[in-house]
């Protein structure tokens, strides 16, 4: 459990004019960044795991509250002695030797100084939070994202790819925003757009070019993948590499030559560089939705 309250009381001190207010409007924004720096941590805090790092932080604000309410209140004044009524006392006699004593120092230089040092380490120890909180997985998202915009491509369906086919990006394997209500690892077939997509975590999937064959015209609606088939030995050139198989015997398959979308026979078809990226991970039973 992290110790919020050295984090909290040097954004506090930092804060000019220190009211009650701006006070309390970064405490919210403390309790609002805590909670989704949690929440996008890899792997996942539990419920009971981020309570009690809401708690800490809740119990850190208490205690500067506490401390800034005591300073707050001015101290009693002196108890003042009794003395007997008598003629007024002469004013007190200055000290000896004080005309001679140096001006006092600015120390408000001093202190402005020390806030600059504190705001400059509240913001090293912030961003530091913020850095150990980011998805473990962020490196490894960018690293797919390289690797995907460059696949690699096989000598024959190099030879294949026309000039436009390979200067065409859009319909390259890659990863792509993707909103989906769809859970993690569902293959989805939009047919309209020739797209296939593998549903990954953080909004995004892995999107691959197809054709859609007159065998699957009427295809449509929630699928399994019931069997998987290694073909790259059996010259079976119509479907490819690799075949994973459908219910109903639809299948999604390879072809060794470039895709022109909904021109093709068969049925799902992808190039087999791809269809071999897929088949590799994709286990069986996994979900496949195909959407008209």
């Amino acid at each position: 459990m992290v110790d919020y309250y050295p984090l909290i009381a040097r954004a506090v001190g930092s804060l000019n004019p220190n009211t009650s207010e701006q006070r309390h409007a970064l405490y919210d924004r403390a309790r609002k960044t805590l909670v989704d720096q949690l929440r996008i941590n890899d792997p996942t805090l539990s419920n009971t795991d981020v309570k009690a790092e809401s708690a800490a932080l809740e119990a850190a604000i208490q205690r500067i509250e506490r401390d800034f309410m005591r300073r707050a209140v001015p101290p009693p004044p002196p108890p003042r002695s009794r003395r007997a009524p008598g003629p007024p006392s002469a004013a007190p006699a200055e000290p000896a030797g004080y005309r001679d004593l140096p001006p006092l120092a600015d120390t408000g230089k001093r202190w402005r100084i020390l806030a600059g040092v504190g705001v400059a380490a509240l913001l090293l120890i912030g961003g530091f939070a913020a850095y150990s909180y980011l998805p473990r997985n962020l490196s490894a998202m960018r690293s797919d994202m390289r690797s995907m915009a460059t696949p690699s491509r096989s000598a024959p369906v190099a030879a294949a790819e026309s000039a436009d086919d390979r200067s065409n990006y859009v319909r390259l394997r890659q990863l792509v925003y993707y909103r989906t209500n769809q859970p993690v690892g569902t293959l989805v077939v939009d047919k309209n757009q020739a797209f296939l997509y593998v549903v990954r975590p953080n909004v995004s999937a892995l999107r691959y070019n197809i054709g859609v064959g007159p065998e699957c015209t009427a295809l449509s609606g929630l699928y399994h993948v019931v069997r998987k088939e290694d073909t790259a030995k059996q010259a079976e050139e119509t479907l490819g590499a690799r075949v994973l198989y459908l219910d109903k015997d639809y299948r999604i398959h390879g072809s060794s030559a470039a895709i022109p979308p909904g021109k093709l026979a068969g049925c799902i078809r992808l190039v087999d560089d791809d269809v071999i990226y897929l088949y590799d991970r994709t286990p069986l039973e996994s979900r496949v939705v195909v959407a008209n």
